[in-house]
């Protein structure tokens, strides 16, 4: 069956936001665990799971967008989602992280003593 354009058009930019998504929660979660002084057997074990739950959550992306029809040009623009993270956004997304992570820090010691 040949799909409209328009709905073509749509099916590209989500999978190219998906990407940007995948790409910014991996940053998440590798900026979590570098800052946790934890071994490196404990972060391979997260980064697994991590990496499996990704794994479920493309499976269930692919298989809702297009009735489980998964594109031929899918990686593709996965990377094209990945480029431009990477080039526009990334530096920005990690200052934001670094922000939030000193207002966590701040208020941490006042939610602690709230819950006394």
């Amino acid at each position: 069956m040949i799909k409209p354009l328009n709905l073509e058009l749509k099916i590209l930019v989500y999978i190219i936001v998906f990407g940007i998504y995948y790409f910014a929660a991996s940053d998440i979660l590798i900026y979590i665990v570098d800052k946790k002084k934890n071994n490196k057997v404990f972060k391979l074990i997260i980064e697994i799971i991590y990496l499996i739950s990704q794994l479920y959550l493309s499976y269930d992306f692919c298989f809702k967008l297009d009735d489980g029809y998964i594109p031929v040009y899918f990686l593709l623009f996965i990377i094209i989602g990945f480029i431009l993270y990477y080039l526009f956004m990334r530096e920005y997304f990690i200052k934001c992280l670094d922000f939030i992570s000193k207002i966590i820090n701040k208020l941490t010691p006042y939610i602690k003593h709230l819950l006394k």
